[in-house]
């Protein structure tokens, strides 16, 4: 298990944590806020810093051969279909999760929440004596990550380092606070003015073994979520109306539209997180002033989160991918205001059930339906 003495880490005059000190030989969790150095500490005692990743250290610090699980999945795969990357024992595992019906699939035909399903799987196939986990429910449904935590928990022959934005509340771990926890404020709902009618969709979607049907209209001012399983096709909802998808059916769009993906990664292209804006009062809103002259790849997850969020226009319809993944209390307390506050009309595609609290509608995904459900049924999906 690994074993941390003084141990410091800086980025050039930068330093990310000074003075690190633990041992355990238990399964313990590494709990912090955005940007208080979890993934950085993860890339650590895997040995990718300061192997491949330059970096300043100094201090002691041991840990047995390791495999990580790193925010990005689709930074870790290396074959082209989901069965060579799982391999016998990986297959072996994937079916007692029930995800036989990935096997065939190119990993690049994957949803985000199904990259990391398959990360998850392929990296506790591994005859590593230690597996560091990043963040690794971010991505998942409520579903699958208690299908996850519970096949964890029954494994015995590895020791895990669990690296989370709050507690995961697994037991039998050690705890371990890289900052201080913070609480949730949750802002009080405002009262929507709706409008004219700006985007109506009737759309049918097939690709493969993939279909998605349903009809959905937008008004100004209002807000619409979209929740479901990880693969049931609410990014490519999103993507659909953004152009980005072809379909079949009536698309209409009365509006000017602007699209936040659930990658962010995928969404910059400038050196400064500055030139990505297009409204500067974004950035104040959501308290990224900081950041700005910073180069957007430089950023923490979280930070790039925040980013990708403020970058969509103050005006005309914006498409938000799960816009509080990879961000703690604190930073989702944040986009939860942002939400609340803005006049614009809105879809965004999430798992986090406050995010719900925001919008005027929920549309649920799921057979290959899109359709408006009550709060019963919403509430009931999330307790899954």
């Amino acid at each position: 298990m690994p074993e941390l003495k003084n141990f410091s880490i800086s980025f050039g005059s930068k330093p990310v944590f000074e003075n690190i000190s633990f041992s355990f030989k238990e399964n313990f969790s590494v709990i912090g806020p955005n940007g208080s150095g979890k993934s950085t500490l993860a890339l650590a005692l895997a040995s990718v810093i300061p192997d491949f990743v330059e970096a300043k250290t100094s201090g002691f610090l041991h840990c047995d051969p390791c495999g990580l699980v790193m925010q990005n999945p689709s930074t870790q795969f290396f074959a082209m279909t989901v069965k060579e990357e799982l391999g016998p024992k990986g297959l072996s595992l994937a079916k007692k999760l029930g995800l036989q019906f990935l096997f065939e699939r190119s990993v690049f035909q994957l949803s985000e929440g199904e990259k990391q399903m398959i990360n998850l799987v392929s990296n506790l196939s591994f005859n590593s004596k230690v597996l560091l986990f990043d963040e690794p429910l971010e991505l998942l449904d409520p579903v699958e990550a208690a299908c996850f935590k519970k096949l964890l928990l029954g494994i015995r022959a590895k020791k895990v380092v669990w690296f989370d934005k709050i507690d995961p509340n697994l037991s039998n771990f050690k705890k371990f606070f890289l900052g201080n926890p913070k609480k949730l404020s949750l802002p009080l709902k405002k009262k929507n003015v709706v409008g004219k009618r700006v985007l109506n969709a009737e759309i049918s979607l097939q690709r493969n073994d993939f279909s998605l049907n349903g009809n959905l209209s937008l008004y100004d001012g209002e807000k619409i979520a979209l929740i479901g399983r990880n693969g049931c096709g609410k990014s490519s909802f999103l993507k659909l109306i953004a152009g980005f998808e072809k379909f079949s059916g009536d698309l209409e769009v009365n509006a000017e539209l602007s699209f936040s993906p659930q990658n962010p990664s995928h969404l910059f292209f400038n050196e400064t997180a500055e030139a990505e804006l297009v409204d500067l009062k974004n950035a104040k809103t959501l308290g990224i002033q900081s950041l700005l002259k910073q180069n957007p790849n430089n950023l923490s997850k979280g930070q790039q989160k925040l980013l990708s969020v403020a970058s969509i226009k103050s005006k005309g319809v914006a498409l938000l991918d799960e816009p509080t993944t990879w961000l703690d209390l604190e930073n989702k307390a944040k986009v939860y205001s942002f939400l609340n506050e803005s006049n614009q009309p809105m879809i965004i595609a999430t798992h986090d059930p406050n995010v719900l609290s925001y919008c005027d509608k929920t549309f649920l995904i799921e057979g290959g339906e899109l359709k408006q459900c009550s709060s019963t049924v919403a509430n009931r999906f999330f307790r899954q």
